[in-house]
């Protein structure tokens, strides 16, 4: 069996459907190293912009290139961007619910 490519730490893209996702946001950090499976290796990896973790074999990683990494703000940014809007989304929910409450009452 040959060396892993990866280890812990490590920034990595997702190879689906045999290319690499080049969205800035899908870039992903090794959290754990799993046992292999079938003679392929395992990891666990986070996804950066959202925290969204799952479980890939080594087949499905690329190294993620040095514009990715600098360009983590950008992530951030979006990330950013989607909080908000989900906050918007929840004060107009609890607005809309507290009509409903007095109207019914």
């Amino acid at each position: 069996m040959e060396a892993r490519k990866f280890a812990i730490g490590d920034r990595v893209r997702l190879r689906l459907g045999g290319y690499a996702n080049d969205n800035l946001v899908d870039v992903y950090t090794i959290s754990r190293v799993l046992p292999e499976m079938s003679n392929v290796w395992q990891y666990r990896v986070k996804r950066v912009g959202d925290g969204q973790e799952r479980a890939v074999s080594e087949q499905q990683l690329g190294k993620a290139g040095f514009q990715a990494l600098a360009n983590q703000s950008v992530a951030a940014a979006q990330q950013d961007r989607q909080r908000i809007r989900n906050a918007r989304a929840s004060a107009l929910t609890r607005a809309a619910a507290r009509r409903s409450m007095s109207e019914t009452h």
